[in-house]
């Protein structure tokens, strides 16, 4: 028989009686599928999944129009928020503050909601109307082809993944962090330092990942890109560091600097292809100075690699 996955079992402290009944009431199969859960306040609870969004009634039916779905309650949302702060909203106040919590097993909680400002930055998260439940999803093996192109024999090349949202890029950086960590298919593991600013690739609680990241990896756990970079380099004496989701030029500079250091640096950033990386100026200096040696580009289906490009992004030939 089949079972219900495990992400169910996980989180099922979380939600109100309402949503665990129409949640434990999905087809397995679409259990199985489902990315992210999404319960925004006076409107209709909505799971995403490979297929799209679709809206969900109280008996578990599911619909792409909201006509009948299950309407999420004030109390619903507070009955949730409540839970994920394991009713003390004050322990969790930094990580609200950042819009996020990092739930035990590496579930990530998204909040939505009045925001409370102060000299200019987020003081407070004071009243809370929508959350998204990301499922976060350790795909072991996945990273199996990448590692023929970032990491040939016992040498491991700087890397960037390409990829618009939702194409599996998290994923697959972590799979390939924990594979050069571990070492795989003969090659020696190395020493990794992972700098997750947000808490998506290792699931950090306390400190500890949730998530494989690998034998030899240390974790920077909500520390910005560009400072976590420097704080390695100082002192944890890695071999290869990594990031996701580059941003501006403070952290293409940290790159820079991990590279001059003869570090390897193995990153993602958002974007369709190598084409609008030329478009921001802090890619663009990483591109023309030849930082990365390997780029990847996700696309079509989460997980595909549509191209394999050298450090002058140019196809590679007979990589597959």
């Amino acid at each position: 028989m089949q079972k219900k996955p495990e992400w169910m079992m996980d989180l099922q402290r979380l939600w109100p009686p309402t949503v665990a009944k129409a949640l434990s009431a999905l087809p397995l199969e679409t259990m199985a599928e489902i990315d992210e859960v999404r319960m925004r306040c006076g409107r209709p609870l909505m799971i995403s999944c490979g297929t799209g969004d679709v809206f969900v009634k109280s008996n578990g039916q599911t619909s792409k129009t909201p006509d009948g779905s299950l309407v999420i309650a004030p109390e619903e949302i507070k009955h949730l928020f409540q839970a994920a702060c394991q009713h003390s909203v004050y322990a969790y106040e930094e990580e609200i503050r950042q819009g996020f919590l990092t739930l035990k097993g590496g579930y990530r909680l998204g909040l939505a909601g009045r925001i409370t400002v102060r000299d200019g930055k987020v003081a407070a998260l004071s009243h809370c109307g929508g959350a998204c439940i990301r499922i976060m999803r350790e795909l072991k093996g996945c990273a199996d082809e990448a590692m023929r192109v970032v990491r040939p024999q016992n040498n491991v090349y700087s890397t960037l993944i390409i990829s618009p949202p939702m194409m599996g890029k998290t994923t697959l950086l972590r799979d390939l962090t924990r594979q050069i960590s571990n070492g795989i298919f003969g090659a020696e593991g190395k020493r990794v330092c992972l700098v997750d600013e947000r808490a998506e690739l290792a699931g950090c609680v306390a400190g500890i990942p949730q998530l494989d990241v690998g034998l030899r990896t240390d974790v920077l756990d909500g520390c910005p890109k560009a400072a976590g970079m420097m704080m390695a380099l100082r002192s944890l004496s890695p071999q290869v560091l990594v990031t996701d989701e580059l941003g501006g030029e403070e952290d293409a500079k940290a790159v820079m600097e991990a590279a001059f250091a003869g570090v390897k640096v193995l990153a993602t950033v958002h974007g369709q292809d190598e084409n609008d990386l030329m478009q921001r100026h802090g890619m663009r200096l990483l591109i023309q100075e030849r930082v990365f040696e390997r780029y990847l580009v996700l696309g079509q289906a989460p997980g595909r690699i549509v191209k394999r490009l050298d450090q002058r992004l140019c196809p590679m030939v007979g990589v597959r």
